[in-house]
């Protein structure tokens, strides 16, 4: 590749030094020993000064909560000071240290019970103080949502296909984001609807939208936070994905080709995933539907032609699975100031997917002024629903269409301060809004890892677009 290719796209030396601004996290396990020693053995997130991520050994004499929380996140005495210490009692892992409110104070603030800090532990022969969980500061916003409830785990299905208008591409920015789209045409019908089904813990089934896109013979490539719903990086898992329905092609009720039932064995992301503190850099993974390969299924709303993939040699022109970095080499010297494509299920869209166009900001963001070679930003009016939906250039001259990225969402919440420089938020209502977007662009080391994981399964290196 050309050094005027790879200085415009902004994408060498990718998985830098950048991991220093994101930081690294490994959580935890389940249980802990009253002095926390299990998780000081295994993780080394016992801390004798409170610190957030950590467990932290409070000391008798060392200050109560109100200092706790203080010293944790470096406040002085205020509202957020106590809204901090609230957050830390009550924290599932920190209840079984509660002991009743003993004063005026407590009992307004702390009603149902507050860590005592008083040395009433026992650990072996010696006494010792509970080992309490301070949460980490960085949050990161409910990616799917709350979800809403539901009655079963059925698919509800119109075995009807709709007649929609045909959206066109975006090339030029000047796309309607309104427009309703035939999904049995390339590449809709690759584009998959995903319902997450999520077990909270008092056992409640909820329901919530992703998207995906199949890009091998039974391949649905979406982001990590779609099957990993532990956006706070806590121990205490708030909720749990437990499956998850895989529809390609669907619009609204109604499922043109098949949907599969998928479960947690049947997915996987990147491991530095949720070991890097759900760095959104590696944000994407697999999903493997059941055999036999829906991709090879002949259709008859396809003329008995086979579902194909995105990518997929031979089969169907004008898609192609290859690294960013190469797109020089293809004529495409910059993506900056380019006009992309977005197609997912929203979550108020009753099940339809919505195309939306989407203009380059950057191809190399930065965090304190440091490039992150692995994340594109853009603007777009997404939504939940939109994650791991595809995002994609329409060359309209070679009439071609080149694989961008895998979207990610928010650049950023209203809670704590973004880690892109470039990232703006505000709140509109309740709600959280930021902008630019960002998307997981397919690196050299992204689409080697995708083809990697479908290799894992096939030997489909022949369909592949290499």
């Amino acid at each position: 590749m050309s050094a005027l290719g790879s200085m415009e796209l902004g994408l060498e030396n990718p998985f830098d030094e950048t991991d220093a601004l994101f930081g690294s996290f490994n959580p935890p396990g389940p249980g802990i020993s009253c002095d926390g020693s299990q998780f000081e053995k295994a993780n080394s997130l016992v801390s004798d000064t409170p610190v957030p991520g950590h467990f932290y050994k409070i000391k008798y004499g060392g200050g109560g909560l109100l200092e706790t929380a203080g010293r944790a996140y470096g406040l002085k005495p205020s509202a957020e000071r106590l809204k901090r210490a609230q957050t830390i009692n009550s924290h599932p892992l920190n209840i079984k240290f509660w002991r009743p409110p003993g004063n005026t104070f407590e009992r307004k603030y702390f009603g149902k019970g507050v860590i005592s800090f008083s040395p009433r532990f026992t650990c072996g022969n010696r006494k010792c103080f509970a080992t309490i969980w301070i949460p980490p500061v960085t949050y990161v916003y409910p990616f799917l949502g709350l979800g809403t409830a539901i009655d079963s785990f059925d698919e509800p299905v119109d075995p009807r296909q709709s007649q929609r208008e045909w959206g066109k591409e975006s090339a030029s920015g000047r796309l309607s984001a309104g427009r309703r789209i035939d999904m049995t045409k390339v590449p809709f019908r690759w584009i998959c609807r995903l319902r997450v089904y999520l077990e909270w813990p008092n056992e409640e089934i909820k329901q919530s939208f992703a998207t995906g896109t199949l890009v091998g013979p039974r391949h649905v490539l979406t982001a990590a936070h779609v099957f990993d719903a532990n956006w706070q990086n806590d121990p205490a898992t708030p909720a749990k994905v437990v499956a998850i329905h895989v529809a390609a092609g669907a619009d609204g009720l109604r499922i043109p080709f098949w949907y599969s039932k998928t479960k947690p064995d049947d997915w996987q992301s990147h491991p530095n995933w949720r070991s890097s503190h759900f760095d959104s850099r590696f944000d994407f993974g697999l999903i493997r539907l059941p055999n036999p390969p829906i991709a090879y299924r002949r259709f008859s709303k396809l003329k008995n032609k086979t579902l194909s993939f995105w990518g997929n040699a031979g089969e169907v022109d004008g898609t192609f699975l290859l690294p960013v970095d190469v797109l020089p080499e293809y004529g495409i010297r910059t993506l900056t100031g380019k006009a992309l494509n977005i197609c997912g299920y929203r979550k108020n869209d009753n099940g339809r997917s919505i195309l939306l166009p989407a203009t380059v900001r950057s191809v190399s963001s930065t965090a304190g002024k440091r490039p992150v070679r692995q994340l594109i930003t853009y603007a777009a009016d997404t939504s939940q629903g939109i994650s791991g939906s595809p995002v994609w250039y329409w060359d309209k001259k070679s009439k071609r269409r080149y694989l961008i990225a895998v979207h990610h969402g928010d650049c950023g919440n209203c809670e704590t301060p973004p880690a892109l420089d470039s990232c703006t938020t505000q709140w509109v209502g309740e709600d959280c809004m930021s902008d630019p977007k960002i998307g997981v662009l397919l690196t050299q080391q992204v689409v080697r890892q995708v083809r990697g994981w479908i290799n894992e399964d096939y030997d489909v290196k022949r369909d592949i677009a290499l």
